[in-house]
């Protein structure tokens, strides 16, 4: 079977990421007997004539089985470029993830929308949208340091932690009202997982990963591998492995990494993820789990097909 993955930037430019990523799913592909074909987001036209409809380098796609999608732009783009995805699923393109499942997970603030309205563990975290009441933010957190984070970002960028309240309130006043992004997150901060957090893989409702991750230094509070960050297997304990998938459910994902934070008062989920790397988890886990996402994607395809074939 020919698997497509949408790849969110030129044929010319691929991050060393996205190389990697790609690498790997297209070996995982190469074992499992099909192949993969890797479509950039610049190819992309969206129509609207009869039907919306979606051109790749100037050409309708005929023979895309299914679209696995590596979303790995930031939030400030997301509605241009959740809107590919959503193209592709109106041309009638089965994909992983969905757009909508895309932006809940994409965006910070919607993520703890939904991830507290489905009773999933979480950090205390307000939003902030003017300076002027952040240290009431602080007071209701409890005390500092705080984490601040932007609305998008990853791979731990755009996180900082801030220790004083006049720290605070310089940064919230140059992030929101300088620079006029409009929000700022802030979170507490949890002393007891400085630099230690679980990543957890999860695709298609099932746990097929999990790994501890441990930033490179004392001094460094994240925990990101692309950060220099150290990575080993985790055992999950069962509430951990509740709230993983009870997370991806409320993001709609079928495929996500899960970072969840182990705290005094259990285990808390600080992110959900729809563009989660395959290196680090498969060198710290032993586990294929580019071979899973691909046996996902190629099952899901199938299924999909063949309720096409019974309709016509």
């Amino acid at each position: 079977m020919l698997i497509h993955i949408l790849v969110y930037t030129s044929e010319a430019r691929p991050s060393p990421v996205q190389k990697m990523d790609i690498a790997m799913l297209a070996e995982a592909a190469k074992k499992q007997g099909h192949e993969i074909e890797v479509i950039y987001s610049p190819d992309c036209q969206l129509g609207f004539t009869k039907k919306p409809h979606i051109l790749v380098k100037n050409k309708r796609p005929k023979n895309i089985n299914i679209l696995l999608i590596k979303a790995s732009f930031l939030g400030t783009d997301l509605d241009l470029h959740s809107n590919v995805i959503k193209q592709f699923q109106l041309s009638g393109i089965s994909v992983v993830n969905d757009h909508l499942s895309v932006i809940r997970a994409k965006n910070k603030v919607r993520t703890m929308q939904v991830l507290n309205r489905n009773g999933v563990p979480t950090p205390k975290t307000y939003v902030a949208r003017s300076s002027r009441y952040i240290e009431d933010v602080v007071e209701r957190i409890g005390s500092l340091p705080v984490i601040i984070k932007n609305i998008s970002g990853s791979h731990g960028s755009g996180v900082s932690i801030v220790e004083t309240k006049n720290g605070l309130r310089s940064i919230a006043e140059m992030i929101i009202e300088n620079m006029k992004s409009g929000s700022l997150i802030v979170q507490e901060y949890v002393k007891e997982s400085k630099g230690k957090d679980i990543r957890v893989f999860v695709v298609g409702g099932k746990i097929v990963a999990a790994m501890q991750r441990i930033a490179a230094n004392r001094d460094e509070f994240r925990s990101n591998f692309k950060l220099g960050g150290k990575v080993r297997i985790a055992e999950l304990t069962a509430k951990e492995k509740r709230m993983s998938l009870a997370a991806t459910d409320a993001c709609g994902l079928e495929m996500a990494g899960v970072d969840i934070l182990r705290t005094n008062s259990g285990p808390k989920v600080l992110e959900v993820n729809a563009n989660p790397g395959l290196e680090g988890i498969t060198q710290a886990t032993g586990v294929d789990v580019a071979g899973a996402i691909i046996k996902y994607t190629a099952t899901k395809a199938k299924r999909e097909m063949g309720k096409k074939k019974k309709k016509s």
